[in-house]
């Protein structure tokens, strides 16, 4: 009896979330290819619909490009009309409301007027499709991440139906990008929590307001969400007045604001407890949770731009001239490499990781690691930068070397703000070098060839900081690369174990990396640059650059060796040996942040003593001891571990 009652439940649980949520038709291309599709090149310039991965947080989408810098006429500008059609789709035993979704994009936001149009029939060929009065046509535009669309296809129950996406009437934009599609049934009353919109990080004292995307699953119109959201300690109730058409997706506002008083890292959930005055049928889509954190003080974000470029694009000045823009305007919340592409500046693992972040495509920039496929001109940048600069970020990182020889040891640090239990970030480091030149003309196989090819020349394309007056290519001679990456320390995605899962707000976290300065390299043009990146996302949180001169000078000098310390990392006090002391020492202890944490005064030291200095009261990290004696100042780096 045990066994029929639990297997009648099963039987009945799974038929009722099949009969809830019946989805006729999946792709959410993660497959990473279009098998199933049927592509047509209406246009015949061999650019069509391809799967690829431009964005970290949606994964691989089907794109069609406007724009491509290795062809068009003129070069770049394409005119596409490329049709991307699917399999047969069986509708033969739908019932209710059946609906056809998808999310577009614009791939760069500042050209992102892509026109497209979706079709329903029931015939495969593009002259049936594009006859089809069940149609959806629009202008995408500049939007905030991908938009959800939906077009009702009840009319063909009983039938079976193919769809079909057009790019066309378009050019010079960038690409159009399409995913997760689906035709599925639509409940009457189905409301989905889509995505809770609360920033990651927050200030203390600081109103927030708590909004959440919903979609309309169902057929019937949204006119009232009962929504209530908790911290685990206190829950917010409200009903809140809307109208959402069936497919549709609107953001509400919850009357609560987020708002703590002290420093606090929670999980906040959100839930649709009921629609229109009732139930919803499907409560399998109405909760989500976040996860957020609240400081007294915030880091300075630093936003990091990476330009795709290389030697053989000719459109590629365009991205050095804006990037260069970007850094010299705002030189302390810019931080910028460019990451060379098949020529003799390239780094191989670096150029792989951003190729994939971007899709290809040069010139190119992601900016964070989270708005990729950015074109790298000044409006587009600059646009990407209005939008990251305003993060809060939990964190402020710095940098300090040795150099012994060529080799250099880079600490790379973190000083956080708040509080984490289950942290999951990376610390790397990128060195990047100015003033690079090269000699070659691409004729020569014994010499490297550093000509830049400029189809800016002669000014027929407008201008560009001054490439216009330059020929086709730029000689090798005539041209100076700044912001090269030169080499990734930690990989791509960061040094794994370099920041641990458990952080305390007020933490020093450090970690050291090694790095041989090449002979051809000039190391008073040479930067290090520090990135905390999320692992979750592959994002970037914050970065912070310093040339490795100013690393240096944070670090030992010569004349230590008449000074010890020990021992070296230290847990509660720290011993400082003096040979030969000569009287009066004044002693400063700094943090990475070049906050003096400890200042103490010795008079009458001569001959050889020691002294022991307490840092029992200091939170584990990286210090640097100064050391000054009125005719020198001796500085020396020193680690508290807990």
């Amino acid at each position: 009896m045990i066994k029929k009652i639990t297997l009648a439940f099963v039987l009945c649980f799974a038929f009722t979330q099949f009969t809830m949520a019946q989805t006729y038709f999946s792709d959410d291309f993660s497959s990473g290819n279009l098998d199933s599709w049927t592509l047509t090149d209406s246009d015949g310039d061999n650019n069509n619909w391809y799967v690829a991965n431009l964005e970290a947080v949606q994964a691989e989408h089907a794109t069609s490009a406007s724009w491509n810098p290795a062809t068009g006429t003129p070069p770049g500008a394409l005119n596409p009309d490329n049709w991307m059609v699917s399999p047969a789709i069986d509708l033969s035993g739908a019932t209710g409301n059946v609906f056809l979704e998808w999310k577009a994009y614009g791939q760069d936001q500042a050209w992102a007027n892509e026109n497209y149009t979706v079709y329903v029939a029931t015939a495969s060929d593009i002259a049936t499709l594009g006859a089809s009065t069940t149609n959806f046509n629009e202008v995408i535009g500049a939007s905030n991440g991908y938009q959800s669309r939906n077009l009702e296809v009840t009319s063909f129950i009983g039938q079976t139906i193919y769809v079909a996406f057009r790019h066309h009437n378009v050019s010079d934009q960038f690409r159009l990008n399409i995913d997760d599609v689906e035709v599925k049934k639509f409940n009457d009353d189905d409301a989905a929590l889509t995505s809770i919109n609360l920033p990651r990080y927050g200030l203390v004292n600081t109103n927030y307001p708590f909004e959440i995307t919903v979609t309309n699953e169902g057929g019937n119109m949204l006119t009232s969400l009962d929504v209530e959201w908790t911290d685990g300690s206190t829950t917010n109730s409200a009903t809140i007045t809307t109208n959402i058409a069936g497919g549709a997706t609107a953001t509400v506002s919850h009357p609560d604001m987020v708002n703590y008083s002290s420093s606090v890292a929670v999980d906040i959930s959100a839930t649709i407890t009921g629609i229109n005055g009732g139930a919803d049928t499907n409560m399998t889509n109405n909760s989500q949770t976040v996860q957020f954190n609240t400081m007294t003080q915030a880091g300075t974000k630093a936003v990091f731009i990476e330009e795709a470029t290389g030697t053989w694009c000719g459109w590629c000045p365009r991205g050095s001239v804006g990037l260069d823009y970007m850094t010299s305007t705002y030189p302390n919340n810019v931080v910028g490499v460019a990451v060379h592409n098949a020529d003799p500046m390239s780094v191989t693992a670096y150029d792989n990781g951003i190729t994939a972040l971007t899709g290809g495509g040069w010139p190119n920039a992601t900016v964070d690691r989270k708005i990729n496929g950015v074109d790298p001109g000044q409006t587009s940048l600059l646009g990407a930068y209005n939008i990251q600069v305003t993060e809060v970020v939990p964190v402020d990182l710095s940098s300090g070397a040795t150099q012994s020889g060529n080799t250099l040891t880079i600490s790379a640090n973190a000083n956080f703000y708040t509080a984490f239990s289950s942290a999951n970030f990376r610390l790397g480091v990128i060195i990047s070098e100015d003033g690079v030149t090269g000699t070659g003309d691409g004729t020569n196989t014994n010499q490297l060839d550093y000509d830049q090819v400029n189809y800016y020349a002669g000014g027929g394309e407008g201008a560009m900081g001054g490439y216009e007056g330059y020929g086709n290519p730029v000689p090798a001679t005539q041209m100076v690369y700044n912001h090269v990456g030169r080499a990734l320390l930690g990989g791509f995605n960061g040094q794994a174990g370099s920041v641990p899962n458990v952080i305390n707000g007020g933490d020093i976290v450090s970690y050291d990396f090694t790095y041989n300065i090449p002979l051809t390299s000039d190391v008073n043009n040479m930067h290090i640059i520090v990135v905390l990146i999320d692992a979750v996302d592959g994002s970037i949180v914050s970065a912070k650059q310093s040339s490795v001169t100013q690393a240096l000078s944070v670090e030992e000098v010569s004349g230590i060796s008449t000074i010890k310390l020990y021992p070296n990392p230290t847990t509660d006090k720290l011993n400082i040996a003096f040979q030969a002391g000569n009287g009066d020492y004044n002693i400063t202890v700094t943090d990475m942040l070049g906050r003096t944490v400890i200042n103490k005064n010795y008079e009458g030291l001569f001959g050889n003593q020691t002294i022991e200095l307490p840092v029992s009261q200091l939170n584990a990290g990286h210090y640097i001891m100064n050391i000054n004696d009125g005719n020198a100042l001796y500085s020396s780096k020193f680690v508290v571990s807990k």
